[in-house]
Parts: C-alpha cells; sequence; structure tokens
C-alpha cells in the first residue's frame, strides 16, 4: 500500500501577468522530511514556493497537500492548512517591537490560543529575541531580522515549513548557525522545504533534492547523490 505525500506538486505550470516561468514542475515532500530545492538565481525556486503558498496562480498542473488540491486557495486557507513560508525578503513589520512582530505570526485559532507557549519556545530556539523583545525590528541587524522571521513563522505552528533563501545576506557564521537551527527545528517533528542558492549545506542537511533550471526539475535524488553528481558539482559547487 502506497503512502500519501505530505505535498505533492505533479506538472506545475505557472508564472506572472501571463508569462509561464514554471514549465511542468514535479515535486514531493513526505512527512518528516527535509527536502531541498536547490538551483541558480532565475530558475523558479521562489516562484515555486509563491505557487505553494497561494500568491502565484498557477496555469495548470496540480499541487496537493495531504490528498487535497489546494491550487487557487488563498494564501490564508493554505496558512491555516497547516504551512507557512519564510520569505526571501524578510517582510518584517520593522516599525514594530520584536514581541509584537512574533504575536502577528500566530494567525490561525490554534495558533492564537497557544502563542504563550510559543513564544517562550521561540526565545528557547533564539535567545538573542528574548533579550531583544522590546526592541522596534528595523533597528536590528540582518542576522537577528532572519533569526525573527524564522521565529515568526514558527508561530503559526506550521506542518510543513518553506524557507525561500534563509542564508540570503548572512556572514559565513551566521549561515552555519542558520542551518544548525533548521536541523533543530526539523529535529523536533516539523517537515521541511528548503529553497536555496548554497547548494552545498543545504544538500548536506536534505534528506531528499531536487535541481531546478529554467522552471524545469532537471535532477532529483538523496542529498549525497546530488552532491556526488558531476554535473552538480561542476555547475553549483565550483569544482
Amino acid at each position: 500500500m502506497t503512502t500519501m505525500a505530505m505535498l505533492e506538486i505533479d506538472d506545475l505550470r505557472a508564472g506572472y501577468d501571463g508569462i509561464e516561468v514554471l514549465h511542468g514542475v514535479d515535486l514531493t515532500v513526505e512527512e518528516g522530511e527535509i527536502v531541498a530545492l536547490v538551483g541558480s538565481n532565475g530558475a523558479g525556486k521562489t516562484t515555486t514556493t509563491r505557487a505553494i503558498a497561494g500568491i502565484v496562480e498557477s496555469m495548470g498542473g496540480s499541487i496537493r497537500y495531504r490528498g487535497d488540491e489546494i491550487g487557487g486557495e488563498d494564501p490564508h486557507e493554505i496558512v491555516e492548512r497547516g504551512i507557512v513560508q519564510v520569505p526571501e525578503d524578510r517582510d518584517l513589520f520593522t516599525g514594530l517591537s520584536v514581541r509584537e512582530n512574533l504575536l502577528l505570526g500566530a494567525q490561525t485559532d490554534d495558533a492564537k490560543a497557544d502563542r504563550g507557549s510559543t513564544i517562550e519556545e521561540a526565545f528557547d530556539l533564539f535567545p538573542r529575541l528574548e533579550e531583544r523583545a522590546d526592541q522596534r525590528a528595523g533597528t536590528m541587524s540582518g542576522g537577528e531580522q532572519q533569526m525573527l522571521t524564522l521565529a515568526r513563522a514558527l508561530m503559526g505552528a506550521p506542518d510543513l515549513l518553506v524557507l525561500d533563501e534563509p542564508s540570503t545576506g548572512l556572514a559565513p557564521q551566521l549561515v552555519a548557525d542558520m542551518f544548525g537551527t533548521i536541523a533543530e527545528i526539523h529535529d523536533s517533528g516539523l517537515t521541511v522545504l528548503i529553497i536555496e542558492q548554497n547548494v552545498q549545506q543545504t544538500l548536506e542537511l536534505a534528506d531528499r533534492g531536487y535541481v531546478m533550471e529554467n522552471g524545469r526539475i532537471t535532477l532529483d535524488g538523496t542529498g549525497d547523490e546530488l552532491l556526488d553528481d558531476e554535473g552538480v558539482v561542476e555547475a553549483y559547487l565550483g569544482v
């Protein structure tokens, strides 16, 4: 008997203003996995995440979550299903405090009911945020803002966390810290889909991965298999 994937994308076509960017994308995420979607800038990775989140309207194909079609649903409906995205641009409320930004992450009824405990969990995961709980988000460093963006997503009590370029703009040590945090979040039981240009560290972290080029999946396999692939090494690892 086959098991149902948590997220199933079949032959997805999507884009902007009638111009197709994704040309028949197939991708699955099983519950409990870390799945990576890697590729160069402009390959279509962010468009994929936006289609999953309901921000970009699909032009064809299917996006199913726990067996239900979610293509065409509004973003708030997708969040209520348990899919929460961490956007590349962070999209914080810079004039509000760290605490206020975190509380705004708890949008569903269940998340609002539990936000007293989840904010404490966020502070345990990121002690720096507790130290700066009353500081305006716009005055924080880039690394601190990225912590806040991730913590705010966790306030939504997701089942599937979609990370879009979480290492963007971070210093090398902070990149290592961020990947360590993602591993810790996954170990707590969360399923993760991570979109990244940092191919080496992402595939080392992932159970499975997909390589995207020009809006198409060109290769897939375990993280180790992709790291051993000659084409991946030449194209993305600078060897």
